[in-house]
């Protein structure tokens, strides 16, 4: 089943922890050349844009991100991009029938489960991924009420433009002074638009997670989105 569940902001965030975890996720993938061999990723090009607009074209790939690389003196595209799969060994499964991987020349650095997504918009920018984590199995009442205002921030900074694609996920905290040493918090992360990672870093800053101190922030740079 894809993850296409659009999320009311009036439910309580805590109360998404086991619907989300029935369904497959959305998983943001970062890879990089494993050669130095220009000439060979020329040749494999047109192949690997054809299969990859396959699994665009079949709903699996979305949200891609361009950035600049350079293999020997050729300068080439590198993209991150958010497939929706069952699991990260999914992800691998699905990236090894590629034309790139059959033949050696990219390999996966990151393949992170970012939940569900539920909100979306078309602009074609320059994006920043501000991805945040509990830093403690802090209480459901607090998550919740957290959670409460960082979502209305995140659709303020939707209405303004200002963000394109958000992810809502479930952490797993271990938690040492109860006995159910394994708790489940939901977390977030998303991909905002900004000139620079220094005001992505703002940005993130107005969140109450990270202003409360209970949650730590990574910003990354993503390149420019891609309308698919």
């Amino acid at each position: 089943m894809k993850a296409k569940t659009i999320i009311r902001l009036i439910a309580a965030p805590l109360l998404l922890v086991n619907a989300m975890s029935a369904n497959s996720a959305a998983y943001g993938v970062s890879t990089e050349w494993k050669t130095e061999d220009s000439q060979q990723i020329f040749e494999t090009m047109t192949a690997q844009k054809s299969a990859f607009s396959q699994l665009i074209d079949a709903g699996i790939i979305h949200d891609v991100f361009v950035r600049k690389s350079v293999v020997g003196d050729k300068e080439f595209p590198m993209i991150r991009f958010v497939i929706e799969a069952d699991n990260e060994e999914s992800v691998k499964s699905i990236i090894s029938q590629l034309p790139f991987s059959k033949k050696d020349l990219v390999t996966i650095v990151d393949a992170r489960d970012l939940g569900n997504k539920w909100l979306n918009t078309e602009l074609v920018q320059e994006n920043y991924a501000i991805e945040l984590e509990w830093t403690d199995a802090h209480s459901p009442y607090v998550v919740d009420q957290i959670l409460g205002k960082d979502l209305q921030q995140v659709v303020d900074w939707n209405t303004s433009g200002k963000v394109t694609s958000s992810y809502l996920n479930v952490q797993k905290i271990e938690d040492k002074n109860s006995a159910n040493s394994e708790k489940l918090r939901p977390i977030y992360s998303i991909a905002v638009l900004a000139k620079d990672e220094k005001a992505a870093k703002e940005m993130a800053m107005n969140l109450e997670a990270v202003k409360s101190g209970l949650a730590t922030v990574k910003v990354m740079h993503l390149g420019f989105k891609m309308n698919l």
